[in-house]
């Protein structure tokens, strides 16, 4: 039986090194992300930014969704680990007082 010669198509070949560690980026990607962030505040930081979000608020919003992560995963448990309760309630039959006062409450956590 003959032995095939190794493709150098990417991945561990025989004899190559173990590569970039996992989360280290290569040295391109690295002084192009330092280009951009000199270039940043070359044109005023985040006083650029505000700026361009009130002039050109469709380019800031869709900058603004290329870093806000599009998923966020939680777990939510209750009091000792437990399932989170959810509470009903009739505001028909509450006082107008205690409407008032769950209201102001509400109005001043936004």
């Amino acid at each position: 039986m003959t032995e095939q010669p190794v493709k150098k198509t990417g991945g561990n070949l025989k004899g190559a090194g173990p590569g970039r560690p996992k989360g280290v980026p290569n040295k391109l990607t690295a002084s192009v992300k330092e280009a951009i962030e000199a270039a940043f505040h070359g044109v005023g930081g985040a006083e650029y930014l505000m700026r361009q979000a009130e002039e050109n608020p469709q380019a800031f919003m869709t900058l603004l969704g290329k870093i806000i992560p599009a998923q966020v995963q939680a777990e939510l448990t209750g009091k000792n680990g437990g399932p989170v309760a959810v509470a009903a309630l009739d505001a028909s039959k509450l006082p107008t007082d205690v409407l008032a006062q769950i209201m102001a409450a509400k109005d001043s956590t936004e």
